[in-house]
């Protein structure tokens, strides 16, 4: 028998000379010790102009792996500009290493450059936070509510 695993896929083959018995079996297995990713905040409500924290966990660790701030109900890559974003290792640049837990900072810098609108700080309001993959729109976790309001109420 021959067994052939990664975390992603598995393989067995079996075969048996005498009684020509011949078995090719395949299937997926479940990455992370069955922890899907998850992206969270350090507090629910923020003030316009303070720093988001962002965590994220349990990600298959892609270099390019991405937190993105949308406005409330905006679906990822439906055309519409992230607000906010940075890569997982909390810069403009992807890293040569991934990243698959972690805390970063969505900070000024953090405002998206292709954007012509400038969204920091951001206004009052609900936003949806995604953590996402490969500089793409698929989803690995997410959307949690960020909900941005000033001191007096907004």
């Amino acid at each position: 028998m021959s067994i052939v695993r990664n975390s992603k896929f598995s393989l067995c083959v079996v075969f048996s000379v005498g009684a020509a018995i011949f078995m090719l079996a395949a299937y997926a297995t479940a990455d992370h010790h069955g922890e899907p990713p998850a992206v969270s905040l350090g507090k629910p409500i923020y003030a316009p102009g303070e720093n988001i924290v962002v965590n994220f966990s349990n990600g298959p660790g892609n270099k390019d792996d991405w937190i993105a701030v949308y406005a409330k109900d905006v679906v990822p890559g439906s055309g519409i500009f992230t607000e906010l974003w940075y890569f997982a290792n909390g810069k403009r640049e992807a890293s040569e290493i991934g990243v698959s837990n972690g805390s970063l900072v969505l900070d000024s810098a953090s405002d998206n450059p292709d954007d012509p609108e400038v969204d920091w700080p951001l206004a009052d309001g609900d936003y949806d936070v995604y953590f996402l993959c490969c500089d793409g729109y698929d989803v690995h976790a997410g959307p949690v509510s960020l909900k941005i309001e000033s001191a007096d109420g907004g």
